[in-house]
């Protein structure tokens, strides 16, 4: 069994996968030695990875590497099964790295679009070579209600959720409509400009805010918010070589 941990700003998510396929998905809003030593206690473990977009618990590393038989800390020196062709390479978020890796496990041999709609939204352009040239990154929904909020006078804090016409009713209405239809249009864009240049494009979307924003693309995308997990799990097999 694998266990795939990817800790983020907010929550920590632990995978469990068997034989290459996802088992279950437990979330953690603190992450510590505790709860490490409780999965650890309640699975057997062979192989684990972890990566991180901010500082881990040390206590909490040391206990993953004494009581598993494989730890892998991903970081940009692990090995990938993808070309790395970014200009700044160290610079490169590891779960936009992890998510490419994912989705092309699903669509080898294909040019991929990863869009991973969270905090940020980042747009990820794998080529049909197997080459991660680059990609851009946006405000998301949340980020750009907040940012209305708080370099204006008088706009409200808003949450995402709730009522979003196609067409504001009101001021929160609005606020909600426009980030996030201004995000799903703006996905119809790049969808759009790339199939230009690649017909034959598959297009990805992970992320917390996928299914929102799924709802309100017509394009053609598949729809994976395990994408960055699936991605790990198949660089720690690289790496473990299991």
């Amino acid at each position: 069994m694998n266990l795939i941990i990817d800790q983020g700003n907010s929550i920590t998510k632990m995978a469990l996968f068997r034989a290459g396929q996802l088992q279950n998905v437990d979330c953690y809003p603190k992450w510590d030695a505790t709860t490490v030593n409780d999965f650890l206690n309640s699975h057997k473990i062979e192989a684990a990875i972890f990566s991180t977009v901010t500082e881990p618990d040390k206590e909490a590393l040391s206990l993953l590497r004494e009581r598993v038989p494989v730890f892998v800390r991903f970081d940009h020196s692990t090995n990938i099964p993808v070309k790395i062709g970014y200009r700044t390479p160290q610079t490169l978020g590891l779960d936009r790295i992890a998510a490419v890796v994912g989705a092309s496990i699903q669509c080898s041999g294909k040019p991929i679009l990863v869009i991973d709609a969270g905090t940020c939204v980042t747009y990820d352009l794998l080529t049909q070579e197997g080459v991660f040239t680059g990609g851009n990154i946006a405000p998301g929904i949340r980020l750009r209600l907040l940012a209305m909020h708080e370099h204006t006078g008088k706009l409200p804090q808003v949450e995402p959720d709730g009522e979003l016409p196609e067409m504001g009713f009101s001021t929160e209405t609005a606020m909600r409509a426009g980030a996030t239809l201004g995000v799903a249009y703006e996905i119809e864009g790049y969808i759009a400009r790339l199939k230009r240049d690649y017909p034959l494009l598959f297009v990805f979307l992970t992320g917390g805010d996928a299914l929102k924003l799924a709802a309100k693309i017509k394009s053609r995308i598949f729809v994976d918010e395990n994408l960055v997990l699936t991605g790990l799990n198949r660089i720690l097999q690289e790496n473990a070589k299991i």
